[in-house]
């Protein structure tokens, strides 16, 4: 497989309804060369809330009564460590990932170590702790403007997935336990933690883990069940790998880095696989929707729950086949 980018070639979406795969890549791309023209000719680059908006409305445009978007004001946001909730559901079953974005700077770092005073605690244990309180995984999107080398062993995995010019990798998913294993050894002082271009080396395109072509048996299912086992999968897949990495830290008698930097012990570590973090992996069960998100897809997306709800943008993508009829194949690269 060859992934050398051709000048004629461009990612693009022609407006024409794509697959959620499609339009993630296309958004990458978007990001990728936005974040790169902010820190050279066309400054100042966009922020986080910026990304995290315009990929909102692009998911409005895009998926149509596939998505349900549910926004919240400031003062129903908490100190949860995320910034957004997105849920891959089937409306009785599904996956929830927490989000909290971070944003490359021009020097390749990202602002991983940020102190919420508010709960005496890095935010990355916050968005650990309170996403398994919420029974969803809690991972990083990160907004990058560089690419870099795939590896060979992933080279064929990502076929389908890629931009010629390597931009797909412009919104990239990473563990929060990579992020937590980092933490970790800045905390206790060990000589050689994890540096943040090996955390975004670690990280996979955002359209590779949220796939939602069809299989190569082309069979969908009109309750899409297939597709939600096979994102589960990828999914499941980078959780253990940052629960690996973090089993891998020697992390003291603390609980957390919070913890260990002086912060509160309250919020501790532990993985949404729950029980099957040994290394064995499992065909994929899922999960019923939790009652709080069963609400949501009843709810007046206009007038959001009265109830404390801790992120400020819940995006719902409903995989069930419906009468509209969506179009895998645009939001791919074309000449």
């Amino acid at each position: 497989m060859s992934l050398r980018p051709d000048p004629r070639e461009q990612t693009v979406w022609p407006g024409s309804r794509p697959s959620l795969c499609g339009l993630l890549k296309w958004m990458a791309s978007d990001t990728y060369h936005w974040l790169g023209d902010g820190y050279g000719p066309h400054s100042p680059p966009p922020g986080e809330e910026t990304f995290t908006d315009v990929h909102v409305r692009h998911l409005r445009q895009a998926m149509g009564s596939r998505v349900k978007v549910i926004q919240f004001n400031k003062e129903q946001e908490s100190f949860n460590g995320a910034d957004w909730e997105l849920w891959i559901h089937n409306r009785s079953h599904g996956l929830g990932f927490r989000i909290q974005a971070k944003r490359e700077s021009k020097e390749g770092q990202y602002g991983f170590r940020y102190w919420l005073k508010e709960r005496d605690a890095f935010q990355c244990d916050l968005l650990i702790h309170d996403a398994l309180v919420a029974g969803c995984i809690p991972v990083y999107l990160l907004y990058n403007h560089e690419a870099w080398a795939i590896r060979k062993d992933a080279a064929q995995m990502l076929c389908g997935h890629t931009a010629p010019d390597l931009s797909h990798y412009g919104c990239s998913l990473l563990s929060a336990h990579h992020v937590q294993a980092q933490l970790f050894g800045q905390a206790l002082g060990v000589s050689r933690w994890i540096s943040h271009v090996q955390l975004r080396e670690m990280s996979a395109p955002w359209n590779q883990v949220l796939c939602d072509l069809k299989g190569k048996s082309g069979a969908r299912g009109p309750r899409g069940t297939g597709m939600l086992k096979a994102i589960q999968r990828r999914a499941e897949g980078m959780e253990r790998s940052g629960w690996a990495t973090l089993q891998s830290v020697d992390r003291g008698d603390f609980a957390s880095p919070s913890h260990a930097c002086g912060g509160t012990p309250e919020v501790s570590v532990g993985s949404w696989l729950g029980d099957a973090t040994d290394g064995e992996v499992r065909e994929p069960v899922l999960r019923a929707l939790p009652e709080r998100v069963l609400g949501l897809l009843e709810a007046d997306p206009l007038r959001p729950p009265e109830q404390p709800i801790p992120t400020r943008v819940v995006v719902l993508y409903d995989v069930t086949d419906g009468e509209e009829t969506v179009n895998h194949l645009v939001g791919c690269v074309r000449c």
